[in-house]
């Protein structure tokens, strides 16, 4: 495993099979590249694995006075280009898919597939209502109630009960993410729509969609949208997880991801 920074303080790690097709994993909003820990396993075998820490997350240092989603999109950018990498699969998780989504609008000669999972598109106000109040609780209270807000919207009791180890990591990220560049990536994410638009009206790949069918913020409705705009999608809904399904149940997840990836 290759672990580094690059040289815009990027951190990142690349594992696998040095010799096949790359795919890249984004991960979503206060997270940080080990919340793909069990994808990698999975794809491992076949396929060189590239993951890598947001601006403001992990690692990867905070600017928080001059964050936009071009600014996560270039990150992306300069990250290829510092590996060498030619065409990718781009995975991306919720704020990872919006991103996603707007670099396979940029860059579509990047990309050979595309995997949007748990994330977003052309909300709706009323979509848009719990991540509007969970930005306004987190600038007047700080990471603490987001961070339990987040644990009682990702996992349901029984996870929660069954997997006291990958609640105590995920708590642990998100209560120890510095409070500016949580807050500015967040907006990002709130107000990603004008940025996004129709962007997937220009993506032409092969792209996966995946999402919880008890995903409150990522609905399967949502998943459905997004499927309208392409020209190339299959949508998987996994009737009984949420938010973070890859972690929430890993190997239903890898077996439709290795499905897609190996068609």
């Amino acid at each position: 495993m290759i672990s580094n920074h690059a040289p815009d303080g990027t951190w990142y790690q690349v594992c696998g099979n040095e010799k096949g097709p790359a795919v890249v994993l984004c991960h979503g909003v206060g997270l940080d590249l080990h919340m793909w820990d069990q994808q990698v396993s999975a794809l491992g075998a076949d396929y060189e694995v590239v993951r890598y820490d947001l601006i403001g997350h992990g690692k990867t240092p905070s600017n928080p006075a001059d964050l936009n989603l071009d600014a996560f999109t270039r990150q992306l950018f300069a990250l290829l280009k510092h590996l060498g990498l030619g065409r990718i699969v781009l995975v991306g998780l919720s704020m990872g898919g919006v991103i996603a989504q707007r670099f396979a609008a940029d860059h579509s000669e990047l990309l050979t597939r595309l995997v949007l999972m748990n994330t977003v598109y052309k909300r709706q106000p009323e979509e848009l209502e719990g991540v509007e109040a969970r930005l306004r609780m987190t600038e007047e209270e700080g990471l603490s109630p987001v961070a339990d807000a987040a644990i009682a919207r990702w996992f349901d009791d029984a996870f929660v009960k069954d997997h006291p180890q990958v609640i105590d990591k995920i708590r642990t990220r998100l209560l120890t993410n510095d409070l500016a560049g949580y807050l500015a990536a967040y907006r990002v994410f709130v107000h990603a729509e004008p940025d996004v638009g129709a962007a997937l009206k220009s993506v032409h790949c092969p792209t996966l969609i995946m999402t919880g069918g008890k995903d409150v913020g990522s609905t399967p409705l949502m998943a459905r949208r997004m499927a309208e705009d392409l020209s190339d999608a299959r949508v998987v809904i996994f009737d009984e997880l949420h938010h973070l399904a890859p972690l929430e149940n890993p190997d239903q997840v890898n077996v439709e991801l290795l499905s897609f990836l190996n068609e």
